[in-house]
């Protein structure tokens, strides 16, 4: 197998890496944003439940093919007990096994909780959520493009994946929840989750900018480097889905008691989806094909 296609395996694994992360942290905040209607929240459950079995199989699969281009021998490279050996005593390693391990008991948690009918989810359960969540969080900035800076620029990373994570996971869970909810009770529900989304929202674009700030070293950069047009690439999709989320905060919210403004959210909704996943596919390219020169 030639580099570029273990390259290109790495970037799609990262995008389901993504995917599964923010289903996860975005399906458990719509799980207490959401907390009084039942059937929705056996929804979220089983959506939940996807993100950690994606983000299982992706965090396995990282592993792997980094073994695979390391070796250079094809397939069965991936399988090669000595790098394996010497990958799993390094830091990388640690955090790669780490990740895994941390996927591996949320997913188990959430086949007995799917398991056992019960929807309901104690604080108690609620902080193994968040202890587990953690370590898969901060890997991120131990595996990707900020590494070898300081622990600064790897918690505003981690903190920006997290932020990606809460409004890109949640827009799956509030799309059902247009198709479910009607009246009074919608419009409460997205209006919470507007004023919530803008704090996110801020949060996630203050890391963002010092990220890129404490990554590109000058404006010329940005404008004649592959990572640089990425970059902008992907600038233009976040404003593209802040103006779309903008547009539904101040003018579909407001007249949700409507049943046809409703069902029209729910159409804006779903191109917010596939905004948010031309942004996590482009995040992924960058930070893996192109890379930082």
């Amino acid at each position: 197998m030639v580099p570029e296609t273990w390259i290109y395996a790495t970037w799609l694994v990262k995008a389901f890496l993504y995917l599964g992360t923010a289903f996860f942290i975005g399906g458990a905040f719509c799980y207490f944003l959401l907390g009084p209607y039942v059937e929705i929240k056996k929804i979220i459950i089983k959506y939940i439940t996807v993100g950690a079995v994606l983000g299982l199989i992706s965090s396995g699969l990282s592993f792997f093919i980094l073994i695979g281009s390391f070796a250079n021998t094809g397939l069965s490279g991936m399988w090669n007990s000595n790098y394996i050996t010497i990958l799993i005593n390094t830091p990388t390693g640690h955090a790669h096994v780490i990740r895994s391990i941390s996927f591996l008991l949320l997913l188990l948690f959430m086949l007995v909780k799917l398991n056992s009918g019960i929807s309901q989810i104690s604080k108690f359960e609620g902080t193994i959520f968040a202890l587990l969540i953690t370590p898969i969080i901060f890997s991120f900035s131990q595996l990707g493009h900020v590494t070898n800076l300081s622990l600064f620029a790897q918690i505003l990373l981690s903190t920006h994946v997290f932020a990606m994570s809460l409004w890109m996971g949640s827009l799956y869970p509030l799309w059902k929840t247009s198709r479910i909810i009607q009246g009074l009770p919608l419009k409460e529900r997205m209006h919470l989750f507007g004023k919530i989304a803008a704090f996110i929202v801020g949060v996630l674009l203050l890391c963002g900018v010092t990220i890129a700030l404490l990554l590109l070293k000058n404006f010329n950069a940005l404008l004649n480097t592959p990572y640089g047009h990425g970059l902008i690439i992907k600038l233009l999709f976040v404003l593209s889905i802040l103006l779309l989320a903008a547009f539904n905060k101040w003018y579909f919210t407001p007249r949700l008691q409507d049943p046809k403004f409703a069902n029209q959210l729910g159409y804006a909704i779903l191109f917010e989806m596939l905004l948010g996943l031309a942004i996590l596919l482009t995040t992924s390219y960058i930070t893996t094909v192109v890379g930082i020169e």
